[in-house]
């Protein structure tokens, strides 16, 4: 195992922002994962599961502990049945489902990141998301013992899961999938991601920074009286947060490097040399007029390391 200092987590974060962490590692199995958790543990340091680096917000400042990089790429198929690595890339995944005539992850076409990372957030498109396709996850607990929980068990909801308030590192997914038409889902993958690449930026973000708005936890009746065009978004009845801050006139809005994208309002874009905190101010800032002009409250969908 080699432990590295003072690594710059910058060179591992979608955004291309991030200051050095004290101590970094790559691993490649679970037995190396308990390896460097256990080496945190005699260290006395924080220990920071690091993915794709995706939908990740680093500190100029850095991390003071350990980083574990995880290149968890088991990929096993048995029927239906997939069990993947924390660290296997999603596009990867996909483009192998399919390959295996295997269908159920369409709704993952153009999402960046790693399966440990989705899981954790849930992730997913147009009113699909991970949960549908989870059967188990495994994982270190809080003492950093190998454990299980089934799907149900894991508190998901909208891009939210048990893993966002525990202190777990999720390390193989058992997925369940789907014989179906793969011609179709092929297309329909193509479709997608030509869509994502005609309307989101090329410059390096986070990904989202907000989640977007759940008819049920908005007063709909004083949206329409504010301007809200609620018929848009009846059929997944989710507001875009993309759409509430273009309305709110922050299309290209920039504090320092750190922009709101002209092709997608819903990323902060990183147009050379934004630092973490224009890009904490910019989503203070995003949030407070947003909230002033329409009374509601944006929640990240990105995660702030600090």
């Amino acid at each position: 195992m080699n432990i590295q200092k003072q690594v710059l987590l910058k060179d591992y974060a979608t955004f291309k922002i991030g200051g050095p962490a004290d101590y970094f590692v790559e691993v490649g199995s679970v037995e190396e994962v308990a390896e460097a958790v256990a080496w945190a543990k005699e260290h006395g340091q924080k220990i920071f599961a690091l993915g794709g680096g995706s939908n990740l917000l680093v500190s100029d400042l850095g991390f003071r502990g350990l980083v574990i990089k995880l290149g968890l790429k088991r990929l096993d198929f048995d029927g239906q049945k997939v069990v993947v690595g924390a660290g296997v890339f999603l596009a990867y995944l996909l483009n192998q489902a399919l390959d295996s005539e295997l269908t159920g992850l369409e709704f993952l076409a153009g999402i960046p990141g790693t399966v440990g990372g989705a899981v954790r957030g849930n992730a997913g498109t147009y009113g699909l998301a991970m949960d549908s396709v989870i059967r188990q996850v495994n994982y270190l607990d809080e003492n950093f013992n190998l454990q299980s929980m089934v799907t149900s068990q894991a508190e998901f909801s909208y891009r939210h899961s048990i893993f966002k308030t525990k202190p777990y590192i999720i390390l193989e997914v058992e997925l369940e999938l789907k014989s179906g038409d793969v011609s179709g889902a092929r297309t329909l993958v193509a479709e997608r991601l030509k869509y994502r690449k005609d309307t989101q930026p090329n410059e390096p973000s986070a990904g989202c920074i907000f989640k977007n708005i759940r008819f049920e936890d908005v007063n709909i009746d004083d949206l329409k009286a504010r301007g809200i065009e609620i018929d848009k978004f009846t059929q997944h009845r989710k507001i875009p947060a993309a759409y509430i801050i273009e309305k709110t006139g922050l299309k290209g809005y920039a504090i320092g490097d750190a922009q709101v994208s002209e092709k997608h309002s819903n990323y902060i874009i990183n147009k050379g040399q934004a630092k973490s905190d224009e890009v904490v101010m910019l989503i203070s800032y995003i949030k407070q007029q947003v909230r002033d002009k329409y009374g509601l409250q944006l929640q990240e969908e990105v995660q702030l390391l600090v």
